[in-house]
């Protein structure tokens, strides 16, 4: 009798088992990895979304509140050392991924000098513009929207350099008890010399004050990420003198409270800040 025969079939059972293993490894890491925005409740730190540039939301999120970033209005392009950082410039994040049934809805921030905006988000599928946000001013949010599963881009039509792009996935398995609102807010991480706005306004904003105020009015600073932005070569402290200062830092927040109401108190938080 050949006694290579066992051994053979052994050996042959063995790379079956093991082959049979790698593939069920795979789809399994395949199943997590395209699961993970739908199955965490966690909100990414504004550490994250800052370096990143991008944020991907759980299904414990109702609505997202897309910030407009002050000096948004200067170009991108030719012009960066007026923006507030190259990380987001325009809108935070500058890439969104959501689940199908959010809502998203913009809030300007920009400087309120004769800057308002105007957003279209546009299926990039169709190319057919789907949604608007009408004209923004300084303070104000447009009316939320919610898209259906697919891929789009937010671009402002006044600004054409301020780009964004959405992400909403497949949503099976839906979220009734959602009520969550998160959103990315900006302020000095130290209070500034100079309070004033171009009409001799002062504005009391900093992260000091925001880190009262924000609890105070029913929101919770979830993460808080410091960063430094100087790249104006003549001007005397190497940042926009409407920036107010170098030193900044992002505010993820989140709250419970209806959206209109929360509207209504971010608009307040917003005017109270320091850029003009």
């Amino acid at each position: 009798m050949d006694t290579n025969i066992p051994y053979c079939l052994a050996s042959l059972f063995l790379v079956t088992l093991l082959a049979l293993g790698v593939i069920i490894t795979n789809q399994s890491v395949e199943a997590l990895e395209s699961t993970t925005a739908t199955k965490t409740n966690e909100i990414p730190s504004a550490q994250s979304v800052y370096q990143s540039q991008s944020i991907s939301l759980p299904n414990s999120v109702e609505t997202f509140v897309w910030y407009i970033v002050n000096e948004a209005h200067e170009d991108t392009h030719n012009e960066p050392q007026k923006l507030m950082s190259n990380h987001n410039p325009n809108f935070i994040p500058t890439e969104l991924t959501i689940l199908e049934g959010v809502s998203i809805l913009f809030l300007d921030t920009d400087a309120p000098w004769d800057t308002p905006h105007r957003i279209e988000i546009t299926d990039k599928s169709y190319g057919e513009v789907v949604y608007t946000t009408g004209k923004l001013d300084h303070t104000e949010s447009s009316k939320p929207v919610i898209l259906p599963a697919g891929n789009y881009a937010a671009i402002d039509k006044t600004y054409p350099w301020m780009k964004g792009t959405i992400t909403v996935l497949p949503n099976s398995e839906k979220n009734t008890e959602n009520n969550l609102t998160v959103g990315a807010f900006l302020a000095p991480t130290n209070q500034v010399a100079d309070k004033k706005d171009n009409d001799g306004g002062i504005h009391p904003g900093w992260l000091g004050y925001y880190k009262t105020e924000l609890p105070k009015n029913g929101f919770k600073v979830l993460s808080e990420f410091n960063f430094h932005y100087a790249a104006c070569s003549y001007c005397p402290r190497k940042f926009w003198p409407d920036q107010k200062t170098a030193e900044h830092t992002l505010i993820i927040y989140s709250t419970n409270q209806p959206i209109h109401l929360a509207l209504q108190k971010l608009a307040k938080l917003v005017r109270d800040n320091v850029y003009t």
